[in-house]
């Protein structure tokens, strides 16, 4: 074991087991070999995203598309036949089930958690995938008619991947990656210590949502009657990365109501007031220095992402998004003084009202150290250099997070997401799932979670 994790770990307060387990872990034990795993991932992916479940954020409804509901149905079967007990489907299609601790000792109880759904942008319906084994570093054409072509530039990452099984689409879909990948690896963990009950471990929550890519299905899950102390979601990118921080995220919708049944010949002077330019001067107010093309790394955003008008009434729906409170509070403020300012432009408005509404919250101070450094000590353990990163976007976890289950996000092994070029890598799904395994292994030798003063 790496020595300064170890002490890591020993100054958060977190008991190991003897170090003489981590030479007897569960590779030894059950005499691993990647090859039959990495075949089962990739049936498991290819028969998922089979099933169109792409989200749909028009509607209210959860789940918001009939795939998720397939699916959801598909992955509670297979849950059953793998031993997990107390396998539920809820009305809004949430899966949960648990696999009961096997040990004696009383040790924190973890969930590990992936999403069903698929992104709204692109069709997931008729997915034609395609595996490539052991690929050989050269372009991939996945579909020539359209030129869409997988390279070092348009996938900077797939420099990495010479030797590894690689999974595509066909071009006129996305491929599902995102968060297929997550489910296969979590439910092949689930066989995996089906296949083999010599394996310690605590008890273990499984559970896949719907709606991920909305935001409206984590919203559905009763989070207090999962009774886990820690969570992971499995919805990460490259192989290593460790997501322990993410925006701060709030909706906004400001709507302005004019009055356009005046000639405009006759406009002067009348009681006529545009409503379109009112959402266009609110529009236009908004910096330009602060819209998504002109911020990366640590720097937030304002994004108007929709505009839409009938007769009197024009409607602008957009999105804050920023990691420190500061910053948060000041985009806030901008865009609420750039509607005071269309506002007091146009007294002759029948009404202008402006709405924020709280989405999620950056999981950063949520994650207790301790948990980050068994996290990380579980991927050194596999040889895999843990990369802690800050996305610029949001998971299930942080919400599970802001509920009190600190919830970081692990590597799934996808890439170019929520495109027509997305793909997947098996070897690193691979090496997603030996983390998991480790980190049930070190769960084990946890003391329980003991209960808040607070």
């Amino acid at each position: 074991m790496n020595k300064p994790m170890l002490l890591a770990l020993l100054s958060a307060g977190l008991t190991l087991g003897p170090l003489s387990a981590y030479g007897q872990d569960w590779k030894t034990i059950t005499r691993y070999e990647k090859a039959p795993i990495k075949e089962q991932l990739t049936e498991r992916f290819l028969k998922y995203v089979k099933v169109d479940t792409q989200s749909n954020a028009d509607t209210d409804q959860v789940p918001s598309t009939k795939g998720q509901k397939q699916l959801a149905k598909q992955l509670a079967k297979e849950l059953k036949k793998y031993g997990a007990q107390d396998v539920k489907i809820n009305e809004y299609s949430i899966v949960t089930g648990l696999l009961p601790s096997n040990i004696k000792k009383e040790v924190p109880s973890i969930a590990f958690l992936a999403h069903m759904d698929t992104a709204p942008e692109i069709s997931g319906k008729d997915v034609k995938p395609r595996v490539i084994r052991k690929y050989d570093g050269k372009d991939i054409v996945i579909n020539a008619e359209r030129n869409l072509v997988l390279n070092s530039y348009t996938a900077p990452l797939l420099t990495k991947a010479h030797g590894h099984d690689l999974i595509v689409a066909s071009g006129s879909t996305l491929l599902g990656a995102d968060d297929k990948t997550g489910i296969a690896i979590i439910m092949t963990m689930v066989q995996y210590l089906y296949d083999h009950p010599e394996i310690s471990h605590g008890p273990i929550t499984i559970v896949f949502t719907p709606d991920e890519e909305t935001g409206a299905g984590i919203e559905k899950l009763d989070i207090a009657s999962l009774g886990v102390d820690y969570a992971y979601t499995v919805d990460g990118e490259d192989q290593g990365e460790l997501m322990t921080e993410n925006f701060n995220a709030k909706a906004f919708t400001a709507v302005f109501t004019g009055n356009r049944a005046v000639h405009p010949g006759a406009a002067q002077n009348s009681a006529f007031a545009d409503n379109l330019l009112m959402a266009s001067d609110f529009h236009t107010l908004l910096p330009r220095q602060q819209r998504p093309e002109t911020t990366a790394d640590k720097r937030g955003f304002i994004y108007v992402d929709e505009i839409s008008t009938q007769g009197d009434v024009t409607t602008i729906k957009g999105i804050i998004r920023a990691f420190t409170d500061e910053e948060f509070n000041s985009l806030t403020s901008t865009v609420q003084n750039a509607f005071n300012t269309v506002k007091a432009m146009n007294p002759r408005a029948k009404a202008a009202t402006l709405e924020f509404k709280d989405e999620y919250k950056n999981m950063k101070a949520s994650l207790p150290p301790e948990m980050l450094a068994l996290t990380k000590t579980a991927m050194q353990a596999e040889e895999i250099t843990p990369k802690e990163i800050s996305a610029r976007g949001g998971t299930d976890g942080a919400t599970l997070a802001a509920a009190g289950i600190p919830t970081p996000d692990i590597f799934a092994g996808m890439y170019n997401i929520h495109s027509e070029l997305e793909y997947a890598d098996v070897d690193v799904m691979e090496a997603s799932f030996r983390t998991l395994m480790r980190l049930t292994s070190l769960w084990a030798q946890q003391n329980a979670k003991q209960p808040s003063n607070q």
